[in-house]
């Protein structure tokens, strides 16, 4: 659409008054949502909103107080609300002090589980270590008793050997 073309004798659908403002339909739908009683819509007998003059230069209105002013959806419809009264954001005193305080908490927590970490982590290589000896050590105690296990057995086997050779003479 011109921009130049009377608006009065235009309804626009949301996608083509968020093309005209410059905006996306979702926007412009948000903004029907939070703000419907400020934003002088026409509806269809298809229960679809349409926008006239009025509408967009309500759009646009809401428009630059969100982008360029920084306002948000509640502010600017207490603008809106109060017969389009100027808001000046109360100085927020000590939030970056507070701010900082959290963080220097924050961060002595995170140096204190980081310690923690690394003495568990030590801890485990210790139980790691011990149960890798202890486990070495009955292997070899088993190998051993397996061997003279094995030993007692061919001494035994010699024996009656021994013994059968005798006996057979």
């Amino acid at each position: 659409m011109n921009q130049t073309e009377d608006l009065n004798e235009v309804h626009l659908t949301v996608k083509e008054a968020a093309g005209y403002i410059e905006e996306s339909p979702g926007v412009v739908r948000n903004w029907l949502r939070e703000l419907k009683t400020h934003i002088p819509v026409k509806q269809g007998k298809n229960g679809y909103n349409y926008f006239d003059q009025p509408a967009l230069e309500r759009l646009m209105l809401i428009r630059r107080l969100n982008r360029e002013q920084g306002y948000s959806l509640k502010q600017i419809e207490y603008y809106l609300a109060t017969g389009e009264e100027k808001i000046t954001p109360e100085p927020v005193h000590g939030a970056a002090e507070n701010i900082r305080g959290d963080l220097a908490v924050i961060m002595e927590r995170l140096d204190l589980q980081e310690q923690f970490n690394q003495a568990l982590v030590t801890k485990l290589d210790e139980q790691q270590h011990y149960i890798k000896e202890s486990l070495n050590r009955r292997d070899q105690l088993l190998l051993e008793s397996l061997k003279a296990s094995q030993e007692a057995r061919k001494a035994e086997v010699k024996k009656k050997r021994f013994f059968s050779w005798i006996g057979t003479r």
